[in-house]
């Protein structure tokens, strides 16, 4: 014990000397190098981040066909890197620190306790790159990444043909005016396919609705709307009967031209008549058009050498 007393005594002795001594603190200084890392923001995303695009929730409300939009995108994982700077000073010199040091030094106690008053500087965080890893993630869609596009095709049978559709794209959704286009279809449809194509240079992606008989029917689509459309064709049909007898070739084409928008399966034969009709009224770039239209049918033997005549 006595051994203990004397080294303590020797060593704050020590202290008094040195800080006598001492005429300032002497000065201290480290520096480190801190990293962190965190995740892209998504404002500072691009479209060739684009992964995927979520058309959601397809629903009818008011006879329009509306999709949810948003995008899946990848971000990265980004690296910073910031240096700290430590200036430090020697804390004054106090009976109650020499009394800490002491037991530190005997007693392994109190070690914890400072010698030094440190100061961080930091300096600026920097951008330094991107690590190895991704994730994806869900963001509101956005027309500046990409290009949408429709399509709606009308089927019965083997008749198949796209009508006009209109839509627009708001507040990140897709509404499409579906009882419209479909009442413009030239024939009774038993299915309709709408085909919504996005495009970017980095990324393409289509999204399918088939439509049906329980669609149809909450529009409220009548078979008779195409009926009366049938009764037309038979009308210009009537009307041609009457109008070729007659030499009347302006009233024929008329009629023709009518019942080929009409949407109807037309042979291959009726596009060379239409052809002959065009020749008859002198307008030989249309007698071209629609020979050529007939010689690309698969049944043009009976006019083969009349039509290439027209050519």
């Amino acid at each position: 014990m006595a051994k203990s007393i004397k080294l303590i005594g020797i060593f704050v002795l020590t202290q008094l000397l040195f800080a006598c001594a001492s005429t300032e603190s002497p000065q201290h200084y480290k520096a480190e190098l801190k990293e962190r890392v965190s995740w892209q923001p998504i404002s500072k995303v691009s479209a060739k981040d684009v992964v995927d695009v979520d058309f959601r929730d397809g629903r009818l409300v008011d006879n329009r066909w509306i999709i949810d939009l948003s995008y899946s995108v990848q971000i990265k994982e980004q690296k910073f890197q910031q240096r700290i700077e430590y200036y430090g000073t020697d804390k004054p010199f106090t009976l109650d620190s020499v009394l800490a040091e002491t037991k530190c030094a005997v007693r392994a106690v109190n070690c914890d306790q400072q010698s030094i008053d440190w100061k961080a500087v930091e300096g600026e965080e920097t951008f330094v790159g991107f690590t190895e890893k991704t994730r994806k993630q869900t963001m509101p869609y956005r027309e500046d990444f990409g290009q949408i596009s429709t399509k709606l095709q009308v089927r019965q049978g083997q008749k198949i043909t796209s009508v006009p559709v209109t839509w627009q794209v708001k507040n990140q959704k897709l509404y499409i005016e579906l009882q419209d286009a479909l009442l413009n279809a030239p024939f009774q449809p038993e299915k309709a396919i709408l085909l919504v194509e996005y495009h970017n240079p980095d990324y393409q992606e289509t999204h399918k609705v088939v439509f049906g008989d329980y669609i149809f029917g909450l529009l409220g689509l009548s078979a008779s709307h195409w009926h009366h459309e049938e009764s037309k064709v038979q009308e210009w049909l009537d009307r041609l009967a009457t109008c070729l007898p007659a030499g009347d070739i302006p009233c024929a084409l008329e009629q023709m031209q009518s019942i080929e928008q009409s949407g109807e399966s037309l042979p291959d034969s009726f596009y060379y008549h239409m052809a002959s009709m065009y020749l008859m009224a002198g307008d030989q770039t249309n007698a071209r058009v629609y020979a050529k239209k007939y010689l690309g049918g698969k049944n043009h033997s009976q006019y083969l050498h009349q039509a290439r005549a027209m050519l």
